[in-house]
């Protein structure tokens, strides 16, 4: 298995791979606009796992500053491909990843997604808060 940063030129695997883990399907080109503006952040990286050859997986992490707390990297959104699942690929994906930049990760589940929350605390990870998430879109009308 090979872990690596994401290239443009992904933008369509990770947009189908998205769809396995039920991500809204705004199209490929949507994927490929959010893909470019991760690839040219400073604070953002996104790698993938490739298994023979194929796109199997991917991670998305990025540095979040705080102003009263320390800060930390975050993963912000992970799929491995159904059919690897249980293989080791979030494992390398995740180990990849923290080993590349050291400090306090964090990372956020639905509370529904049990399996999950066992991969992760398998992985060193500790339940450290429940809270909830509130959303408003504003227009700008």
């Amino acid at each position: 298995m090979i872990i690596r940063l994401a290239k443009l030129s992904d933008s369509a695997n990770i947009h189908a791979l998205s769809q396995y883990l039920g991500y809204q399907d705004e199209g490929v080109s949507v994927a490929e606009q959010r893909l470019k503006a991760l690839l040219n952040s400073n604070h953002d990286k996104v790698y993938v796992a490739q298994l023979n050859g194929k796109l199997v997986g991917w991670l998305h992490c990025f540095y979040a500053q705080r102003l009263a707390s320390e800060s930390f990297i975050e993963i912000g959104g992970m799929v491995v491909h159904p059919d690897v699942r249980g293989h080791g690929v979030g494992r390398a994906l995740v180990e990849h990843a923290t080993e590349v930049h050291k400090g306090k990760w964090r990372v956020r589940c639905h509370s529904e997604r049990e399996d999950t929350h066992s991969f992760y605390l398998k992985l060193g990870f500790k339940i450290n808060k429940t809270q909830c998430v509130f959303e408003k879109k504003n227009s700008g009308d």
